[in-house]
């Protein structure tokens, strides 16, 4: 033992000290409240980003309507307005309607001007399922279905496998409308 020259303190050398060795790593408590609050903000993380996926879905199949659309429109100025009448329970007339823009004749002289007005290798397929979105044929246009609402289209599929290889039409396709 030593004394201070101060205070007359006895001060024990620090290998004679007892020591509270401590392992690292967490203690119980520690890892209760860690997982805890991983928790709560995973919870946070998980509903934000389904919102912004319905979001970017919303869009994306908004933005499908206005090309398909603006086709139709493209059509009806450079031939006549489509016209056709919806048949309810089937998607044949969405898919009538589709084809008839991703035509072109491979005559060049009957060819229309500016067709195809919609990419050939566009191959939806028919739902009617109301968890998907859909695109469905009103007579004159084409509306956008969401889900919770009832009703047949044209499926929206948002990972791009309807992009497929082109359609091959038959040698007397005629064109919809009037």
């Amino acid at each position: 033992m030593t004394t201070s020259p101060d205070r007359g303190i006895h001060l024990l050398p620090s290998a004679l000290l007892p020591s509270r060795r401590r392992e690292g790593g967490f203690s119980m408590s520690e890892l209760v409240i860690l997982i805890s609050i991983i928790g709560v903000l995973s919870s946070i993380i998980v509903v934000s980003y389904q919102q912004f996926i319905g979001g970017a879905k919303d869009a994306l199949a908004a933005a499908r309507q206005e090309s398909l659309n603006q086709a139709l429109y493209s059509f009806a100025q450079q031939n006549y307005e489509m016209l056709f009448n919806p048949m309810d329970g089937s998607a044949a007339d969405e898919m009538v309607v589709l084809r008839t823009l991703e035509f072109r004749d491979s005559d060049i002289d009957r060819a229309k001007v500016g067709s195809p007005y919609v990419d050939p290798r566009y191959n939806p397929v028919s739902s009617s399922s109301s968890a998907s979105y859909r695109l469905r044929w009103t007579g004159k246009l084409y509306e956008l279905l969401k889900p919770g609402q009832t009703g047949t289209g044209l499926l929206m599929n948002f990972e791009g496998t309807d992009f497929t290889t082109a359609f091959v039409f038959p040698p007397n396709f005629k064109m919809a409308g009037r």
